[in-house]
């Protein structure tokens, strides 16, 4: 970003240590640390909460400044996510962003973005809102660390809807003061104070001291740059003394040079070498390059304004030596972050290969499910079918025997009748027979009378 002026760039670097403070505030929700992790990894098995644990042991290694163990932290939790059945697509999403984060501090934003990405799809997949939050912020935080901040902004407003709808304050308090940061970087001064009272009067409510210091010396930040040096003022001393209440020396420092600018520029200049002079004092006791930087320079100019170009050129001196113990550092840092790019890139590659075999070994295992399933419907339907010929095939022989019976019952019907037709012709005859022939007696009787003996 090109700026207007030496002291407006010491005042983007204020704002960084700033942003850098908050950014780290926001993920660092009551973590424990890393040896009490160590100890449940022990005890935990092969489960989401051993994946929890490996997440929350990446952030605690970051924060102690072990990027390396964080990266391979963050890893075993992805690898341990894909081994579970389901995978634990949480984990992962969680793994990654805690990747893209410390992609970010690294300054590798392509790396950083990539992963932030990786973390917002899936979250978007599984309707992981606080998830998403996250990942719009951390997209916003590397939009910003180039400059970019309309898209910075952008995110950042998405991050705030969410957070906002799940009623999470801290997250909002946050958010919306680095809104109001970006705007500055704008010059959308409105804007700017709008989002950062916001800010400030939410810390209130929540009793954040830490918040209300750094949103009142945004608010010192912003009207400066609008060039209301008093009403500036009178935000930097605010925000100085909550700062000195929470023992805050790095905000200290920051501040307490911040003001010293200031007066230097309303004409000042006693109370201007005072403060500058407690800034850079507490700055080199807290090896602060970008204080000792902002504070040396500052006295230089002052003293040069002043006419005292002994003291002025001592303080350049030293602004001089510190540039370029800077300059050396950033080369130091770029040549690390090539050969960290290097290493991104070769384990982006072992890791891309390795999730394509696990992602093989789980498709093999849901086509062998999926091949045992199938095989078990054909079965109950085969087994159905085969019930249901057999079932036809029972109900036709049924039918076929109900009909047999009818039939041999009607024969048997007809027989009975044709029987008793004949029954009653033999004995209609009878009864002829009795009626036109003698008695049997009558016979016998006549037969003994004709042959007596």
């Amino acid at each position: 970003m090109k700026t207007k002026s030496n002291l407006s760039v010491s005042s983007h670097r204020l704002m960084i240590c700033m942003f850098l403070f908050t950014y780290s505030l926001t993920h660092s929700f009551a973590q424990s640390k890393v040896d009490s992790l160590l100890t449940l990894l022990k005890k935990d098995k092969e489960d989401t909460n051993k994946v929890n644990h490996l997440n929350l042991l990446s952030r605690e290694y970051l924060d102690i400044g072990s990027s390396d163990s964080s990266i391979a932290h963050s890893n075993s939790a992805i690898k341990l996510s894909l081994q579970l059945i389901p995978s634990f697509t949480k984990g992962i999403s969680t793994a990654y962003n805690n990747i893209g984060f410390v992609y970010w501090n690294e300054a590798c934003y392509p790396q950083a973005l990539d992963f932030y990405l990786k973390a917002l799809k899936i979250n978007e997949g599984i309707g992981n809102k606080k998830g998403i939050a996250k990942d719009f912020y951390g997209i916003g935080s590397i939009y910003y660390s180039q400059a970019d901040y309309s898209k910075a902004i952008d995110y950042e407003l998405k991050a705030l809807k969410i957070y906002e709808e799940l009623g999470d304050k801290l997250s909002v308090t946050i958010v919306t003061g680095e809104i109001g940061f970006y705007y500055t970087f704008l010059s959308n001064f409105q804007k700017a104070i709008e989002y950062t009272i916001k800010a400030l009067t939410i810390a209130t409510e929540l009793g954040d001291k830490k918040q209300i210091s750094y949103n009142l010396s945004r608010l010192g930040k912003i009207y400066s740059d609008k060039g209301e040096y008093l009403k500036a003022i009178d935000y930097y001393n605010a925000g100085l003394k909550m700062g000195e209440e929470n023992h805050d020396e790095y905000l200290i420092s920051g501040t307490q040079w911040g003001i010293g600018s200031l007066y230097i520029k309303i004409g000042k200049f006693k109370e201007a070498e005072a403060y500058l002079k407690k800034s850079l004092f507490l700055a080199e006791s807290i090896h602060s390059t970008d204080w000792i930087v902002n504070a040396n320079e500052s006295l230089s100019l002052l003293y040069d304004t002043t006419g005292r170009p002994g003291l002025a050129l001592l303080h350049y001196k030293k602004l001089v030596t510190m540039r370029n113990r800077i300059n050396k550092d950033e080369l130091q840092k770029k040549l690390a972050q090539s050969e960290m790019n290097f290493e991104f890139e070769k384990k982006e590659a072992v890791s891309n290969a390795e999730h394509k075999k696990e992602l093989e070994k789980q498709n093999a295992v849901a086509e062998e499910k999926e091949k045992k399933k199938n095989l078990i419907i054909w079965s109950v339907i085969s087994g159905l079918l085969i019930v249901l010929v057999f079932a036809v095939f029972i109900f036709r022989a049924l039918r076929i025997t109900q009909k047999q019976k009818q039939l041999i019952e009607q024969q048997k019907k007809i027989v009975e009748e044709k029987q008793n037709e004949i029954l009653a012709s033999i004995r209609y005859a009878k009864r002829i027979q009795d009626a036109i022939l003698p008695k049997e007696k009558y016979i016998e009787k006549t037969l003994n009378r004709l042959n007596p003996q």
